[in-house]
């Protein structure tokens, strides 16, 4: 019996430690959304980042190698809402133009403040370290295949080409979502939405690759 209470005390200890393990991770990846949102990612510094979350140096390298470790980790946080959008776009079938608008349309609307700064902390991050590139396309790919639908329409010859078409549609939508909700253009929404709508409707619709036999 002795031995049993020793082994469940071990085990709570266990979980104790790795609950304040999750938790300091995630203070230090609220810390560096504070910072690279504040001062960008270039001049933000790992001794910095520790600092706003209460920890030290060493403490940060228990959980990121670097800083391009917490990019990647703020890009994290973005998926799962990004893909859940994206899963009820493709669960539309056959998408009309008004369809295919008003998910644009919501897209943006939805966009809270915490996921700006993210949109903001990511895209800035991307432009200061090149070696981030491969990541950001890592994340696009995560939301190509968050829409099956799409992707069965075309045979397995022509997976390739339809993915391709989709990332540059994807990245085309994220960066006027970046000029248009985190830097707040001035300029009209409507007539974006509209041409951007009618891309993505031919996109969605076509059933197989154009200029293919």
């Amino acid at each position: 019996m002795a031995r049993a209470a020793a082994e469940r005390a071990e085990g709570k200890a266990g979980g104790l430690r790795e609950a304040q393990r999750r938790l300091t991770r995630e203070r230090l990846i609220d810390a560096a959304v504070v910072l690279f949102g504040r001062r960008g990612f270039r001049a933000v510094t790992v001794e910095q980042i520790a600092a706003e979350a209460g920890a030290n140096r060493a403490t940060f390298y228990l959980h990121f190698r670097n800083k391009e470790d917490v990019a990647n980790a703020i890009g994290d946080r973005l998926v799962p809402n990004i893909q859940a959008t994206f899963a009820a776009l493709d669960a539309i079938p056959d998408p009309t133009l008004e369809d295919v608008r008003a998910w644009l349309a919501q897209g943006m609307a939805e966009q809270t403040e915490e996921r700006r700064n993210l949109l903001a902390v990511a895209t800035e991050a991307n432009v200061a370290d090149p070696d981030l590139a491969d990541d950001y396309l890592r994340f696009i790919n995560m939301f190509i295949d968050a829409m099956p639908n799409y992707l069965a329409r075309f045979p397995e010859a022509e997976l390739p080409a339809a993915r391709a078409r989709m990332l540059m549609q994807i990245v085309q939508f994220e960066r006027l979502s970046y000029v248009m909700v985190v830097q707040r253009a001035s300029a009209p929404l409507a007539p974006l939405l509209d041409a951007l709508a009618e891309s993505w409707r031919r996109l969605l619709t076509e059933r197989r690759i154009l200029g293919r036999d």
